[in-house]
């Protein structure tokens, strides 16, 4: 009888690596339903097979911190992350996303999001269709149309601006209006959301000019609204502290254990790395962590493996948004940025922030080099920093420079950081030690965010080829990708290979495995730019049973699933 069975998928011959942290080792794969039936030796025929010998076969990858809300009304398969082995990404994160919402209130978030998350304005008014309404509303209009698995956060800043209006991004809130803000993400972890998330960053200023309203909130607010989550099985709580960067202060600390003392839920933390004022906050951070596991809490920061390059174009960036001269130009419209950013006195008192609040300055503008132009007469500029054209004669110093290049296209000139080399090996060994620790993710990818600025969908890619075997076996990274955030995070039908779960599945030939070089794509609505990142090496991105991705290209096929609670 087994002969004559007729499997959806059957793969065979390779190598699985089953996300459980246990050693591989060869069998077959049979689907049937969107559901793995058997692993082991499968016999019998399907409706498609797919030989994977020397191939490894691994769990679909689960990109956890992504803003890919906004891209999936017209990429349906959150590109380049499912180019990256991706087959499920949680979006939401940080506090930001654009439900529930009031219909009058749906532009002033998407200003948010172009401001904090370098979302385009042009792209999303070409793009996006969102009208309002809560969490099952916004979902609702995607099934059917996913290539991938997608989870949703319910965000702090929608939920105060629904409650709180414009006042959101201007004070405390009181007792009823937290109650209010209660019952809405109670409302929307009974539609199906994956949990809350919030963020006080100082840097996070919206188009308005404003902290957004999630930077407003008492601790006791915060609080409060993770409370909510002890009522669900399920649910999860995203943040990042004001004081990450410098490893959480002793305020900061307190309120995460109290944070996940009234929910009992797990908390993923911001991702690890340093910052210019605290350059080992990140130690700070792990420390803390190891601490609060000794108290039986959860806390999850995540590692960063891809290029920790920088990109910025002034006419979109929020790098500089923490110095308040720089971010009230930044803000305007174009053409009154530009002439505001020709005003020797405006620049003089750019220059003195720039001198006096050092870790607004993530970047020397020395080290900055241009790296791409429109104006064909710019193009002799292309890999010259700014030190660079300053010793080739261009007037004033560097901040000069910087903004008179800038000007040359107004503020569309692409920039990116030159890393001195003793700077890249204390980021490489910041990388190597917090890939050691157990309880940090692997994440950060910040998907459908910061597109003028940065892409990091390559860091499962770069986790596999660039830390396997030196820091970890292959079976400790494909746990990493897959099976600890899909525990972390409650998604029981995803991150492992096992017979029952779903077939989210992702095939590569470890050979030819290797993440492509940034580049430019001017391929979204409006023809607007994002960078981009490609990969060599996956033969198959398979979503719930159905083939996604062949060798880097979709096929077409939308099987993907909008996952509420787990």
């Amino acid at each position: 009888m087994a002969a004559s069975t007729e499997w959806d998928l059957l793969i065979k011959n390779g190598t699985v690596v089953d996300g459980t942290g246990l050693p591989g080792f060869q069998a077959d794969i049979a689907v049937r339903d969107g559901r793995i039936e058997r692993i082991g030796r499968v016999e019998g025929t399907a409706a498609r097979t797919i030989d994977a010998e020397g191939k490894v076969v691994t769990p679909g990858f689960i990109d956890v911190h992504t803003h890919y809300d906004v891209q999936l009304d017209w990429d349906p398969v959150a590109s380049p992350s499912m180019q990256h082995g991706v087959t499920t990404v949680l979006t939401g994160n940080c506090g930001f996303t654009l439900y529930p919402a009031k219909p009058e209130d749906v532009d002033w978030l998407a200003g948010m999001l172009t401001r904090v998350e370098g979302m385009s304005r042009e792209a999303m008014a070409e793009g996006f269709k969102w009208a309002g309404g809560n969490f099952a509303e916004y979902w609702a209009r995607l099934e059917g149309k996913l290539g991938l698995n997608v989870g949703g956060y319910v965000g702090h800043c929608a939920i105060r601006r629904m409650v709180m209006g414009d006042d959101a991004s201007e004070r405390e809130a009181t007792a009823e209006e937290i109650d209010d803000m209660k019952q809405l993400l109670r409302e929307s972890m009974e539609q199906g959301a994956v949990g809350f998330s919030t963020s006080q960053l100082d840097l996070h200023v919206g188009e308005d000019g404003r902290g957004v309203p999630s930077n407003h909130a008492t601790p006791e607010e915060i609080i409060a609204l993770c409370s909510v989550l002890s009522e669900f099985a399920h649910g999860v709580i995203e943040i990042i502290p004001r004081s990450h960067s410098e490893g959480h202060d002793e305020s900061d600390r307190a309120m995460l254990m109290e944070m996940a003392r009234v929910s009992g839920k797990a908390i993923e933390l911001g991702p690890l790395s340093p910052a210019a004022d605290h350059p080992m906050g990140w130690q700070n951070t792990i420390d803390f962590v190891r601490e609060a596991r000794e108290q039986g809490v959860r806390l999850h920061p995540q590692f960063s493996t891809q290029k920790l390059s920088l990109h910025l174009r002034l006419d979109d960036t929020f790098v500089f948004d923490e110095m308040p001269a720089w971010r009230n130009a930044l803000v305007m419209s174009t053409a009154d940025a530009c002439e505001k950013l020709r005003d020797p006195a405006y620049r003089d008192l750019m220059r003195h922030e720039m001198a006096t609040i050092s870790r607004t300055a993530p970047v020397g503008l020395e080290t900055l080099e241009v790296e791409y132009v429109k104006d064909e007469a710019n193009r002799p500029l292309i890999g010259k920093s700014v030190e660079e054209l300053m010793a080739e004669g261009h007037k004033g110093d560097a901040l000069d420079v910087f903004l008179d290049v800038s000007l040359r296209e107004d503020l569309n000139v692409g920039w990116g950081t030159r890393m001195a080399e003793e700077a890249r090996v204390f980021i490489d060994h910041v990388v190597t030690n917090s890939i050691k620790e157990p309880l940090v993710m692997s994440g950060s990818s910040d998907g459908g965010a910061h597109l003028a600025s940065f892409v990091g969908a390559d860091y499962t890619t770069k986790l596999i080829t660039d830390h396997v075997p030196g820091i970890l076996s292959l079976e400790e990274a494909i746990w990493r990708l897959t099976g600890m955030p899909a525990a972390v995070h409650g998604l029981v039908d995803r991150g492992t290979l096992r017979v029952g779960a779903k077939a989210d599945v992702t095939i590569f030939d470890p050979e030819r495995l290797e993440a492509g070089q940034h580049f430019v794509a001017a391929d979204f609505p409006g023809s607007t730019e994002r960078w981009y990142v490609d990969a060599t090496g996956y033969d198959a991105v398979i979503v719930n049973g159905v083939t996604v991705m062949e060798q880097g290209k979709h096929t077409g096929a939308l099987p993907g699933e909008v996952l509420r609670g787990a």
